[in-house]
């Protein structure tokens, strides 16, 4: 397979999205981040971020 064939291989993949994906899941995950349950999604992500420190804010940088 020459490089050609395995770049247009894979922008052919990344292109139809995750094939584990099913269209049910696409169509949730789809109302959680643009729809009805946006603002459940964002209240989740940013519960894990204040609970895990690497992905937190951190310490205030003004505060050194």
């Amino acid at each position: 397979m020459a490089l050609t064939d395995i770049e247009e291989e894979r922008r052919r993949r990344r292109r139809a999205g995750d094939p584990r994906l099913s269209q049910e899941d696409r169509e949730l995950l789809l109302r959680m981040v643009t729809g009805d349950l946006q603002d459940e999604f964002q209240a989740a992500l940013d519960g894990d971020l204040a609970a895990d420190p690497l992905l937190g804010p951190g310490p205030d940088p003004e505060d050194s």
